[in-house]
């Protein structure tokens, strides 16, 4: 059972109501619903373990959330399905705990509910990638990253709008199923793509927590522009397998949290190996949680390389990371200058660009030929049920976004010379240069802005104040070609009341590093936050 939140019934608060009434909620708190969803993950877990309130009030308090803030006209638009048990799911988890007793302890995220990216499967849920020629697919099995949590205790609360099948083309966090997702802190701009539901969400309450993929900035760009936080762990900590795939050779799955030890909580939760992705096979893990070295984390002594080769697209951005150094050297950082080497300011028309036109249509063919039956089985059959859906890419469904499909059908094959001379020297050889100038600097993480303009301006619409002189995301391809692990949380705000993102960026396996670094940020810098999201 699931409520599909479409275009068609978006304004109505009755489709999430509907779930609300499906099951009884007995409160036990009597904790109002706004300070209930005010919790971070380890207030809600001692307020679950204590019985100071249910799973099922939780549950209840985001659903009214949903239908309040997101579905209305005018609304958010962040959900774009809702999961029909995920009641009855949470009332269950409550009585299984009253049963257990309050002295035994709970997983960490056991009772919390989640979003997930709807990129993501779900058994119940269609996994649609925004797109109209999946609106009906029914998943068979859970993604390993879902199902992870759920063995674990954890709520699918729903599924999360995108830009179509994780792929912007200018229209950021617009989909034909889902419609146009806004920015929580203004409505005339975007957040951000592709994840721009799970980050809209996560900034306006409406989870504490939500699932999304990064390729080439697709956690962090929407993260940034939203004040919340991101992370694109290394390659591997996490399994993409049960996840609609743009390129596996960037593809990374993560999660969109509040604070920085919100995001190392779900990151203990949802990493390790996958005998159905290979990236985990092997990969670096962390020798203890990664929230458990955040408390005693400090700026103080580190030495932190600030990237200066991507200033100057936006004065207001540029401000914002001055500020920010300033903060830094102020709780003790040495701060150190630097441009990297010109070869990292064009990684996406040079590596990521040419691989991903590479890779989409076999890796996305896989995964068609693994769907029920009924669902198109490769690109050409998908192309045909999209062409009817949306008069051969007139009506509904982003015009880039219909023109790269189409170029998609005729991609080049991955045996090319260029595609393996990119995977076997190139890449590997990014890997060591990166490496090789972090070590030889004894940096202990790179710094800059997570994307150089702030929020893009929602299509159709206008905003006089919207400054971009330059390609925003050339930063953020460098975690995505190297694999490394880089991490955003929020720097202060621009004028319009736009959260500008800042990045810490470390080696393969640094992800606790970068993560008890921008803990310490995160606690001295005490930057301005965004007036109240909606």
């Amino acid at each position: 059972m699931y409520k599909r939140l479409n275009l068609s019934n978006r304004c109505s608060r009755a489709v999430v109501l509907l779930v609300l009434a499906a099951v009884p909620v007995l409160a036990t708190s009597g904790m109002p619903p706004e300070r209930i969803v005010d919790m971070g993950l380890s207030d809600l877990r001692v307020a679950l373990d204590r019985g100071t309130i249910s799973s099922a009030e939780l549950v209840a308090a985001y659903l009214e959330r949903i239908a309040a803030v997101d579905q209305p006209a005018g609304g958010v638009h962040a959900v774009l399905a809702v999961n029909g048990k995920a009641m009855e799911q949470a009332r269950a988890w409550d009585i299984r705990r009253g049963q257990q007793g309050g002295g035994q302890a709970s997983a960490p995220l056991a009772g919390i509910p989640f979003l997930a990216k709807d990129n993501f499967d779900a058994v119940g849920l269609p996994n649609t990638g925004g797109s109209l020629a999946l609106a009906q697919s029914m998943p068979a099995s859970n993604a390993f990253v879902i199902q992870k949590l759920l063995d674990q205790g954890a709520i699918l609360l729903g599924k999360t709008n995108l830009s179509e099948l994780a792929a912007s083309y200018g229209w950021y966090g617009y989909s034909a199923v889902g419609g146009q997702t806004l920015n929580p802190f203004n409505p005339l701009r975007t957040a951000d793509g592709s994840s721009s539901g799970s980050a809209a969400a996560v900034a306006a309450k409406l989870a504490p927590f939500a699932l999304g993929t990064d390729t080439t900035g697709s956690i962090r760009g929407p993260a940034s522009v939203t004040g919340t936080v991101g992370m694109r762990s290394t390659m591997g900590l996490v399994s993409r397998a049960g996840v609609i795939p743009m390129s596996l050779t960037a593809d990374v799955a993560g999660a969109i949290t509040r604070t920085v030890e919100d995001q190392a909580i779900v990151l203990d939760a949802i990493q390790g190996e996958d005998k159905n992705d290979a990236s985990t096979k092997g990969a670096a893990r962390p020798q203890r949680p990664l929230s458990s070295g955040l408390s005693g984390s400090s700026l103080a002594g580190k030495v932190i390389a600030v990237i200066d080769n991507f200033d100057g697209a936006n004065p207001e951005v540029d401000a914002v990371k001055q500020n920010a150094v300033a903060a830094m050297q102020k709780a003790g950082a040495r701060v150190v200058s630097i441009r990297l080497p010109k070869v990292f300011e064009t990684l996406q028309p040079a590596v990521l660009g040419p691989i991903g036109a590479a890779e989409f249509k076999p890796q996305f063919e896989t995964y068609l030929s693994g769907l029920p039956a009924g669902q198109p089985r490769d690109l050409r059959e998908f192309m045909n049920r999209l062409d009817t859906l949306t008069d051969k890419g007139t009506r509904a469904i982003n015009p880039g976004r219909y023109k790269g499909l189409i170029e998609n059908l005729e991609t080049r094959a991955t045996d090319s010379p260029e595609y393996i001379q990119l995977l076997s020297v190139v890449i590997p050889s990014l890997k060591r240069e990166l490496s090789g100038f972090i070590e030889a600097g004894r940096y202990d993480a790179l710094f800059y802005p997570t994307i150089g303009c702030t929020a893009p301006v929602v299509p159709g619409k206008a905003d006089p104040g919207f400054v971009c002189k330059a390609y925003a995301y050339a930063a953020a391809k460098i975690a995505s070609a190297t694999g490394f692990p880089e991490v955003t949380v929020n720097g202060g705000v621009a004028a319009g009341n736009l959260p500008v993102g800042v990045s810490f960026l470390g080696k393969a396996g640094d992800d606790a590093k970068v993560l008890e670094i921008a803990f310490a940020f995160e606690r001295v810098h005490g930057a301005t936050a965004p007036r109240k999201a909606n």
